[in-house]
Formats: structure tokens, C-alpha cells, sequence
């Protein structure tokens, strides 16, 4: 009996050995049935017809270890098989997500780094996206970034702090209509050690802010070159379906500037876009603008004044003859420098925008400098810079300007219809030399105007080299004196 129980398990151990490895888990589990009911039928047909007890039992248990040995060593090799292809799952989110990061596809990036396994490591690696997130001044992204640390880890690096630094410096303003503007402003917050950045560029202070944009100290990585970044936001200042046109505009009229090589024009290096800022990065300069210098009490002398109008001559002729019209010419736009020298700034913007409306309906410009044909909507040329550049020399040599109005209406009035009050009236010590000049550059026909800008630099320097003379007598006379 033990030599038939021992020969029928030897037989359906090899069998199903051989079987049960090559099978499925279900196809495994209707042989193991069929085998239990073939054994089950056998042991009965063998007690029944030829009267011999087979002893069924341990036929069938060794066939049900047999089953669950290759279950058991499935199911750990199923195991190791997804531990590895968790990490290589891993693995790939990572590098996928470094790829997107390094092409600044941050939420790209954000979303593979989510499926991963938040260890010590992948919090680095989120901090890490959430500093580059703070980079590009996408603060509100970056907060959630460390909140998604911070929800595993609420110690972690220093996130207890900056997380509220960050939510307080966010500054949101609110414009008439109720509607929410945008912080035209680059967040800076000094001691979270982090520099914004726009475009290639790191941002280190905020240096200027007019009608059009905000200027900014920054640093070019790629060279180590100091730089001042001018951004732009058109998106506040436009509607919607203007904004494009307007940005192509401007692009267009910065790479024509920004060929213009002359020693009294900033230098322009770099345009683009950094998500919701148009920017264009310039020559950066140490001075000042002329602002502080067209007040009362704050004049430069006559000769420093007229230097600074001829440089100015000077340069807007290089630009004319260039096929290129600053229609912006105003104390902002003109530097004086440290070291003496006279910058013309922000060619190209201004007719970038001129001729769109914001959207309150109001056309960008500075209306106290403009020339009539410019208001009129005229066809305008060189000579309106020139009307413009007259009025900036009235302003310096007698700290008023020389059209006035109660409001925008009136003004623009006085501009084209009236003539302007005579500037010895403001500054009797102004030669009347530069009075003449000053007339004939606030000609309300541009033909009766000085006809480039040559020409006007020419009298300037003319009436300098005159002063010079006279001051050389003087100290001539002087030493003759002497004893």
C-alpha cells in the first residue's frame, strides 16, 4: 500500500512540478482542483472495487504545498520585480522632473517630484524647485511647494520662518473697478538670501520707476557684467488684445536702438520675456537723471547746462540719422553721470506705445515735453525731439517749464497754440544767445525749428566756446594784476 501512496505522490509531484511553473495563478488553481478530484475519485473507486484504502490524504497535502511553495515564491518574486521598478518609476520622475527644472518648466517639474517618495532626499530636491520658484517671482508657487515639505516635515531647513516671510512680503494691489493688479514690483526679500531673476539675469536692487516700467540693478551670470534691467509689465497697462501688438512693437523698436553705437546713447544688450515681464537689459549707468536739476535752487551753471543740451544734440542727431526718434525726451530719460558724461535712455519705447491706448484710454507719454505735431498725431521726425529738447534746456536754465496748464486739456492748448513766456522773464541772467536758441527749438512749425540736431549742437557749442573765451580773458586779466 505504501509503495501505490508513495508511486501516485512521486508521479503527481513530477507532473505538476513541471505543470504548475508554466500555468497561471488561476489555470494553477483548476489543476490543483482537478488533481484533488482525480485523487479523491481514485481513493473511492480503488476502496469500493478492489477493496484497497488508499490513503488520499497526504497525496493531497503534498499536492497543496506544492501550490502554495509556487504561490509563496511568485508573490516574492512579484515583490522584488515592483520594489525595482518602483525605484526605476522614481528614478525617471526624478531625472524628468531635474530636466524640466533646468528648462524652467517648474510646475512640469513639481508634478513629477509629487509622485515620488517624499524621503530626505526628494525634500531637497522640492526645496530646492521651491527657491526656483522664488527666483522667478512666482511666490505664491513657491509657498505651496514648501507647504507640500512642510506637510510630512514641519521642521524642516528653515520653512517654519520663511513660509510666513514669504506670505507677508507678497504685496497685492487693488485698481479702481475692484479688479486685482499685479505687483509690478520684484519681490526682495534680503534675509531669505534668495536674488530674483529676470530672465538670465540676478536682480540686486531696485534703482529707478517710471510711467512704464521699473529699472533695476542686476548682475549677468554668464560674464559677471553689471547691468540695469528696465521691466515691463504690459498686461497691466493694456487690454488684453493689445498686448501682443504692443510687445512685437516694442521688440521691433528695441533691436533698432539697440544697434545705435554712440557715446551719449545707453547701450542696449539684451530684450525679452520672462513670464509676465517684458524686459530690456542696458548699459548700467552711475548718476543721475535731470530731474533734480530742473528744480529752483538746484540749476547747474550755464555752461554745464549747455554741454548737457549739446550732448544730448549730439546724440539724437546719431539716432535721426539712423532712421530712429526718441519721442520721449525729458529730464528722466537724460543721465548725467559721475564722471561728466550725458546718456540718452529708452529709445524705442516710447513709440512702442504711443500709438496704443491703455486701458483706462489714456495714451502713454509725457505731455509737457511733447512738440504739437506729436499731439496733433501728426507725422512727426527728428524735429519733435528737437521741440522736446528745447523745452528740457528751458526747464534747466530756469526751473519752470515753459507751457503750463490748470489740467491735460489746456496744456495741450498752450503747447500748440500759444507761444511760451519768455525765459528771461524766469532767469534774467540767461544770455539772450540762449534765449535765441531756446526760441527757435520751441518753434510750433517744425520747418522754423533747428533742422537737426547737428545744427543745434552746433550753436551750443558755439555760445560754450564763447564762455570759455570770455573766462580765459578774465583769468588772463586777473594774472596780469598780480602784483
Amino acid at each position: 500500500m505504501i509503495f501505490i501512496e508513495g508511486a501516485v505522490l512521486l508521479i503527481l509531484i513530477v507532473l505538476l512540478s513541471h505543470i504548475l511553473p508554466l500555468a497561471t495563478n488561476v489555470n494553477r488553481l483548476v489543476i490543483v482542483d482537478a488533481v484533488g478530484v482525480f485523487v479523491i475519485l481514485s481513493g473511492i473507486f480503488s476502496f469500493v472495487i478492489i477493496d484497497v484504502w488508499l490513503k488520499t490524504v497526504y497525496i493531497l497535502s503534498a499536492v497543496v504545498v506544492l501550490y502554495l511553495a509556487l504561490l509563496v515564491r511568485d508573490i516574492a518574486a512579484n515583490q522584488r520585480l515592483l520594489g525595482i521598478q518602483s525605484e526605476e518609476f522614481m528614478e525617471s520622475n526624478i531625472m524628468l522632473g531635474l530636466s524640466f527644472q533646468s528648462q524652467g518648466l517648474l510646475d512640469l517639474a513639481f508634478e513629477k517630484f509629487r509622485k515620488c517618495n517624499l524621503d530626505s532626499s526628494m525634500k531637497d530636491v522640492i526645496y530646492n524647485l521651491g527657491l526656483d520658484y522664488e527666483r522667478k517671482r512666482m511666490i505664491n508657487k513657491a509657498i505651496s511647494v514648501y507647504e507640500y515639505i512642510v506637510e510630512k516635515d514641519s521642521s524642516f531647513r528653515d520653512l517654519e520662518s520663511r513660509i510666513p516671510k514669504l506670505k507677508e512680503a507678497i504685496g497685492i494691489e487693488v485698481i479702481p473697478g475692484g479688479k486685482v493688479r499685479k505687483d509690478t514690483k520684484i519681490l526682495m526679500v534680503d534675509d531669505l538670501e534668495i536674488r530674483p531673476t529676470v530672465g538670465r539675469y540676478e536682480i540686486t536692487r531696485q534703482i529707478g520707476q517710471g510711467a512704464m516700467g521699473i529699472v533695476y540693478e542686476a548682475t549677468d551670470p554668464k560674464i559677471n557684467r553689471r547691468v540695469a534691467i528696465k521691466t515691463i509689465r504690459f498686461s497691466d497697462e493694456f487690454e488684453e488684445t493689445k498686448v501682443q501688438e504692443v510687445k512685437n512693437r516694442f521688440f521691433r523698436e528695441a533691436e533698432i536702438a539697440g544697434r545705435l553705437s554712440h557715446p551719449s546713447i545707453v547701450a542696449i544688450y539684451d530684450v525679452g520675456e520672462d513670464y509676465d515681464l517684458t524686459y530690456l537689459a542696458m548699459e548700467y549707468l552711475e548718476g543721475k537723471d535731470l530731474r533734480p536739476y530742473c528744480t529752483k535752487g538746484r540749476l547747474k551753471p550755464l555752461r554745464t547746462v549747455l554741454f548737457i543740451i549739446s550732448e544730448v544734440a549730439f546724440a539724437l542727431d546719431h539716432a535721426h540719422n539712423k532712421g530712429v526718434i526718441h519721442r520721449d525726451i525729458k529730464p528722466g530719460n537724460i543721465m548725467l553721470l559721475k564722471s561728466g558724461k550725458v546718456k540718452v535712455t529708452d529709445f524705442g519705447i516710447a513709440k512702442a506705445v504711443s500709438s496704443t491706448s491703455t486701458k483706462s484710454g489714456v495714451v502713454l507719454g509725457t505731455p509737457n515735453y511733447m512738440s504739437p505735431e506729436q499731439i496733433n498725431g501728426g507725422e512727426i521726425d527728428g524735429r519733435s525731439d528737437l521741440f522736446s529738447l528745447g523745452v528740457v534746456m528751458y526747464e534747466m536754465l530756469s526751473g519752470e517749464l515753459p507751457f503750463y496748464g490748470r489740467n491735460i486739456t489746456n496744456l495741450l492748448y498752450q503747447i500748440t497754440q500759444e507761444r511760451h513766456a519768455p525765459i528771461k522773464e524766469k532767469n534774467p541772467k540767461v544770455p539772450k544767445v540762449c534765449e535765441q536758441i531756446i526760441n527757435k527749438a520751441l518753434e510750433k512749425d517744425p520747418d522754423t525749428r533747428f533742422q537737426s540736431g547737428m545744427e543745434m549742437a552746433v550753436y551750443l557749442r558755439a555760445v560754450i566756446k564763447k564762455i570759455d573765451e570770455a573766462r580765459q580773458r578774465r583769468d588772463d586779466t586777473t594774472r596780469e594784476m598780480r602784483p
